[in-house]
């Protein structure tokens, strides 16, 4: 914070509101929006230099966790049939994990407008190596999905962890740079999970270390958690029964209860269970009826408050923030559609393990993380970031189309190609809106604003995969039934979901170049979602009405607002 700073006037407290939340003596926090013009104030932190790094390196190792445990698991599948059998339990254990997430993201975001950040982060963190060290001593199945869900929640909870305290710790021209690095570590965690699980499976140390490793990494950054982040209290001076009592109970069980039936449905309708099977339906039907009454008791305040709800209703009447919402589950859709389908092109078409198809992975990943450290250094430097999603739309349609097409031939030179134009596409606005919800909605909101945002991405990675694993599951069975008629539809599962390469390679050469083409053309319909995600984020970035940032937030909300 600035050393100078001048007391909250009415008029700011007006246009600001945090202007008196964080201000317990009085003054306003230097990270509220300004104009271009306007000069930058110091970081509003007390530590700075080496302690500083120290805080950004442990909290970033969370995220590198969380992401790697997201992806881990495609390794460490065979061994854990091997382990306990169940294996139509399988498609649980990504499941649970985007389950557990999902389903907290909205009251999580409440909590951490209400309380502490810095202690919500450490007990998140906990609630995630709980998790982890029952998958890691799981005795059977049922324990490790257990596991998979508590980790998925905890991550969650760190994920919003970090994005508050870099948000509330830095100014407005530093925050889309650090932000930037979440970006960055979360992709270089998602594509190392499968090299991580599979260099565990093949060592003496075994697969459950793939998950035990997070508690060692946990250990070591323990001292910088407890002794070096900085609180951040949004509600000074209020008493914890008071925010105990704010917190919307009502609206946390609703959306958890429908977020939680969606993913359900969508996941393991079609791999574990057929489209019309009762459960399936019911689970569609349960959903939607919980969304219209989480609708109607958010939109309508019942058993809550305008201030207290867990959905920002408000947002919804924010053109702006709804466009930056349904860019970010559209372009997160299109961004990991890739990441986990094009490994599992080259195991198939090339005959690699996952470790070495997660390796070709590595160009996408490049550029992916580069355009996400420069936007974040640049938009804030240029004030624009309209430019960004139109032209990362045009290249992740181009990009999409391209793998849509692809054959078990193509040359490797060109999907390596492909999955550059994604990755710099997707790269230049996959993690910008964390940053530009900030400067679109009012200072005092902002732990809706990134609830808001995570809420976007995850439906985005949820829903996006779940749409790209029926697709594909349903396709390439539907294909290899024909060819295949004698396999069960298990070894169709498990051959599929590249964890039982032998079962093609037992196959007649002939036979197994037939059912390889059925596969990759399955996956080229996989990968229709990419660029259908991308242009909808070309037709919406057009539609912004505020193409900078670091403009009066509440004046263009005014401008641009539309009723309910």
């Amino acid at each position: 914070m600035s050393s100078e700073t001048s007391p909250v006037s009415e008029a700011e407290k007006a246009v600001h509101p945090a202007a008196e939340l964080s201000a317990d003596n009085g003054t306003i926090e230097a990270n509220l929006p300004r104009n271009p013009g306007e000069k930058e104030t110091a970081p509003p932190r007390k530590i700075h230099g080496v302690l500083w790094v120290l805080v950004v390196a442990g909290i970033l190792s969370s995220i590198f966790l969380y992401s790697l445990d997201n992806t881990v698991v495609a390794d460490i599948t065979p061994a854990a049939v091997n382990a306990f059998g169940d294996v139509l339990k399988l498609p649980w254990l990504s499941v649970g994990f985007l389950l557990g997430g999902a389903a907290v993201v909205l009251p999580f975001g409440k909590l951490f407008g209400l309380f502490d950040a810095k202690w919500l982060y450490i007990l998140s963190s906990i609630l995630f190596n709980v998790g982890s060290a029952l998958c890691g001593a799981a005795p059977n199945m049922n324990a490790l999905i257990v596991g998979r869900v508590l980790a998925g929640m905890g991550g969650n909870g760190m994920y919003l962890g970090v994005m508050t305290l870099l948000s509330v710790n830095t100014s407005d021209r530093e925050r889309p740079g650090y932000l930037s690095f979440v970006g960055l570590v979360w992709g270089i965690g998602t594509v190392l999970g499968p090299v991580v699980g599979g260099a565990f499976v093949e060592s003496s140390a075994t697969w459950r270390w793939a998950f035990y490793i997070n508690l060692c990494v946990a250990g070591l950054f323990a001292p910088v958690y407890l002794l070096l982040i900085p609180s951040v209290k949004p509600r000074q001076g209020t008493s914890s029964l008071a925010l105990v009592r704010e917190f919307d109970i009502v609206g946390a069980v609703l959306s958890s209860g429908a977020i939680t039936t969606l993913i359900m449905a969508t996941n393991l309708g079609g791999a574990l269970y057929p489209w019309n099977n009762g459960q399936i339906i019911a689970l569609f039907v349960v959903s939607f009826v919980l969304f219209i009454l989480f609708g109607i008791q958010q939109t309508y305040t019942i058993f809550t408050s305008p201030t207290a709800r867990v959905f920002p209703v408000q947002f919804m009447r924010n053109w702006n923030a709804v466009l930056l919402f349904c860019c970010a589950a559209a372009v997160n859709t299109a961004g990991f559609i890739p990441i986990y389908y094009v490994p599992l092109y080259f195991q198939f078409t090339r005959g690699d393990s996952a470790i070495t198809a997660a390796v070709r992975l590595l160009p996408l990943i490049f550029v992916l993380s580069a355009a996400i450290l420069a936007n974040g250094h640049l938009m804030s430097r240029f004030s624009y970031f309209q430019p960004w999603y139109v032209f990362g739309s045009v290249l992740t349609l181009i990009g999409g189309v391209l793998l849509s097409r692809i054959t078990a031939n193509t040359p490797e030179g060109q999907i390596y190609g492909f999955e550059i134009l994604v990755g710099v596409g997707t790269g230049c606005f996959i993690q910008a809106g964390y940053a530009i919800i900030q400067t679109v909605t009012p200072a005092a909101e902002m732990a809706y604003a990134i609830s808001f945002m995570m809420l976007a991405q995850l439906s985005g990675i949820a829903l996006g995969l779940a749409i790209a694993g029926a697709v594909f599951v349903n396709s390439a069975i539907a294909h290899l039934v024909a060819i295949l008629p004698n396999a069960s539809r298990e070894q169709l599962q498990l051959a599929i979901s590249g964890t039982s390469g032998a079962y093609l390679q037992s196959l007649p050469v002939e036979l197994r170049e037939v059912a390889t083409d059925a596969i990759v053309l399955a996956l080229q319909k996989v990968f229709i979602p990419v660029y259908v995600g991308a242009a909808v984020c070309l037709v919406l970035s057009v539609c912004f009405t505020q193409r900078k940032m670091f403009k009066d937030a509440v004046a263009i909300a005014a401008l641009t607002s539309f009723s309910l």
